[in-house]
């Protein structure tokens, strides 16, 4: 069991990045090997809109992003922790969001996994960002064609503390993270989870979604249709084989 904390942080030592740590620390008392993504120690260019990741699957930028992406599929869970910037997750997050992009939410390339959502804010907003983190699962990124499982979020109106300052609130990070750990280790499945946004994907978004990942299988969808067959999320189109010479005969 892989569990990877993505921090958006600026400081190494924020109020989010504590708690997020905390969740880690949590899950690996639970047997799971944990492991740290800070962002802002890495390198990561803005997305560029060129959708060659739809038909390379991966992204042409030299920069850290395939590294961490790889990461980031490989996880069973993952702890996604950004700090309430006007009532949202903060740019590196975002942008972050915007590099898993066109390919990940067509490819269900999250489907299976776990998520938390953690923030921290001055004053308020904090709950509700750490939920939109966790509609990484819940929206399209993770239920195309395929389930992701939300195990919880955590929110924290820091009141002009430091989270270490604030016992109770770290004891939740840590229940947090050894509730991630437990819902792997069972397979949980949360039958009731995003029920009805569950059943406007399979009934209307994913066939539409589906022809066209298929129409353009062989040009702009080429990496998408390819990941999705490889791992048996649609059936493959049976390509036509060559016809027969004039005149031969079968047999």
């Amino acid at each position: 069991m892989k569990i990877i904390g993505v921090i958006s942080s600026p400081s190494r030592d924020g109020n989010t990045a504590t708690l997020v740590r905390e969740a880690l620390q949590a899950a690996s008392t639970q047997g799971a090997e944990v492991e740290e993504i800070f962002l802002p120690e890495h390198n990561l260019r803005f997305c560029q809109g060129c959708s060659r990741c739809l038909v390379e699957g991966r992204c042409p930028q030299p920069d850290s992003f395939e590294e961490i992406r790889s990461k980031v599929y490989a996880a069973d869970g993952l702890v996604l922790g950004s700090p309430t910037y006007g009532e949202a997750p903060n740019a590196i997050m975002k942008n972050f969001f915007d590099r898993l992009g066109l390919y990940t939410v067509f490819s269900s390339s999250l489907a299976g996994k776990y998520f938390v959502g953690i923030s921290t804010a001055g004053a308020m907003g904090a709950g509700g960002v750490a939920k939109k983190l966790t509609g990484i699962a819940s929206g399209p990124f993770g239920a195309l064609f395929g389930r992701a499982y939300v195990s919880g979020s955590l929110g924290v109106a820091r009141g002009g503390k430091r989270i270490e300052e604030q016992p109770a609130v770290l004891e939740k990070a840590r229940r947090l993270g050894t509730r991630l750990a437990d819902d792997i280790s069972r397979g949980r499945r949360y039958p009731f989870q995003n029920l009805v946004g569950r059943a406007m994907r399979a009934l209307f978004l994913r066939r539409a979604f589906e022809r066209s990942i298929k129409d353009f299988r062989g040009r702009e969808m080429k990496a998408v249709y390819e990941s999705l067959v490889r791992r048996g999320l649609i059936e493959p189109i049976a390509e036509a084989g060559p016809a027969p010479a004039v005149g031969s005969r079968a047999g």
